[in-house]
């Protein structure tokens, strides 16, 4: 199979990143493996390519045979927050949230900023004082395995000796994955922290004390309305004709349990999604509303005839 250039690529960046120090040449065994056998002389063509396109190879001197050094990774969310006018627009491409495309935008370069015009942004802007001290704070926190100390906006007390897991990019806001008191995890948007301090209790806590909690956050989180200590519950619902297209078993999924089951006479297409509250999936069924419908649970269904009411007096 002929591997396009962004492969051919991600797969040096791959190896560079496994040799210490990052050197490769064009006689690597596994790179030449990987690469399908190509001869040491197109391999050659590859790196300098890749040092023409991205700068971020350089070759060493005094080498018998032609190497090159990595010595420009990309930290694509650090960069993302320090030099967003710069990079920022890489960001936008994931617009419709699909995780694989980040691996893909490690080998974009701000130099393709002219072939793309976006009109919005996924990004929340965390531009302000408070906002940018919380994220770097929690950052340090974060790397250190301190606890922590959170005050939010809007709320008249703290939450002291926090575990904080990863800092998380998810509906297109900024938050802070943390294990409470509890034992249980949960997410604090950075906007909303008003002030973060290290926690009342010194020293590290040990991962082994969240191992379950960071499991779920890697493996079972759909949006920030997940919840940790909330039996997973299945929703079926009905895509009508009018939008059925977009649910087919081959098109991208829009949340990550979406399981297609089967496409009905009229055209419309049935599908299930797993949920542990009903704001995981509501707000997402109201979006397409009227085109999505509620076939079960019932208990579902009754939520969700009752905000619809809701919202409908509100307009009288």
């Amino acid at each position: 199979m002929k591997l396009s250039k962004t492969e051919i690529f991600k797969i040096i960046v791959d190896e560079f990143n496994k040799r210490e120090p990052k050197e490769l040449d064009a006689y690597d065994a596994t790179l030449k493996e990987k690469l399908g056998d190509k001869s040491p002389k197109t391999i050659q063509r590859y790196f300098e390519e890749f040092q023409l396109e991205y700068n971020s190879i350089v070759e060493v001197e005094k080498r018998r045979r032609k190497t090159y050094k990595l010595i420009n990774p990309v930290d694509i969310m650090l960069e993302s927050f320090d030099h967003y006018e710069e990079i920022g627009w890489l960001f936008q491409m994931v617009q419709e949230n699909n995780p694989s495309a980040f691996k893909e935008l490690e080998h974009y370069t701000k130099k393709d900023k002219h072939l793309y015009q976006f009109q919005t942004t996924p990004f929340e802007d965390i531009s302000d004082i408070e906002s940018k001290q919380s994220f770097k704070r929690l950052k340090n926190i974060i790397e250190a395995r301190e606890y922590a100390k959170l005050t939010f906006m809007y709320e008249d007390k703290s939450y002291d000796n926090l575990k904080c897991l990863k800092l998380v990019f998810i509906d297109n806001n900024w938050y802070v994955a943390y294990v409470d008191a509890e034992e249980i995890l949960r997410f604090g948007r950075i906007s909303f922290i008003k002030r973060v301090d290290y926690g009342s209790n010194i020293g590290q806590f040990q991962p082994s004390s969240v191992a379950k909690q960071l499991f779920f956050l890697e493996h079972k989180i759909q949006n920030s309305m997940t919840k940790y200590d909330a039996k997973e519950k299945i929703a079926t619902i009905k895509a009508t004709p009018f939008i059925a297209k977009y649910f087919q078993e081959d098109m991208k999924k829009f949340l990550s349990t979406q399981n297609f089951v089967r496409e009905e006479k009229d055209g419309s297409v049935i599908f299930e999604v797993s949920y542990t509250q009903e704001l995981e999936i509501l707000p997402f069924v109201q979006k397409w509303l009227p085109d999505l419908v509620i076939l079960e649970p019932q208990e579902l269904k009754d939520i969700y005839k009752k905000k619809l009411k809701q919202a409908i007096l509100s307009l009288d």
